[in-house]
């Protein structure tokens, strides 16, 4: 008698045992809890990448301390992003900010918070230092723009205004809303 019931028992454990292991592989995968439909499905830890242009040169350089991309919308969210800009004729051209998003695409970099740009010379003087937030950079037209305030920093003059425009290979910039612009005597060194 002991036997049988034994025996029931452990047939009984075995059906229930199935009847989860058949309801658990059953499940719809994205039928997961809500928190996990925005959690990344992959990140890297200190990333770099290169792109090249059609002649096989380097044309710009995107690094990031942390990178996470989020499937529900397909962007990018990266923490303290770093570009180098290489340019014909010229040095690169640097971008460092705080944060920053690229939108699928991946032709378009959304720098948020402190955006720092900057490019030397041959010396490795700076000649050029622009300082603002929140800027949208589209890499394939190597071009960026603000609509936050902005200063620019050169050998011999402090510009300073709301928005601008960068032309990055030729390191033109155009503010939008002039505020004041200061020269200076002496330039830099």
């Amino acid at each position: 008698m002991v036997q049988r019931l034994f025996i029931l028992a452990l047939l009984i454990g075995a059906a229930a045992g199935s009847a989860w292991l058949l309801q658990w592989l059953s499940e719809d995968p994205g039928s997961g809890l809500r928190s996990d439909a925005r959690a990344p499905d992959y990140y890297m830890e200190d990333f770099t990448t290169l792109t090249m242009n059609e002649e096989g040169k380097p044309k710009n350089k995107l690094s990031a301390d942390y990178m996470a991309h989020y499937p529900y919308n397909g962007s990018t969210e990266l923490v303290m992003p770093r570009m180098e800009i290489f340019r014909e004729d010229k040095l690169p051209l640097y971008i460092n900010a705080e944060k920053g998003r690229l939108e699928g695409d991946d032709d378009t970099i959304l720098l948020y918070g402190i955006v720092k740009m900057w490019e030397y010379d041959d010396t490795g003087s700076p000649t050029l230092e622009v300082s603002t937030s929140h800027v949208k950079v589209s890499l394939e037209d190597e071009y960026a723009e603000t609509d936050r305030h902005a200063t620019i920093v050169t050998n011999n003059a402090v510009i300073t205004g709301m928005g601008m425009r960068a032309y990055l290979p030729e390191s033109r910039l155009e503010v939008i809303k002039h505020e004041r612009t200061t020269i200076n005597a002496t330039p830099r060194s």
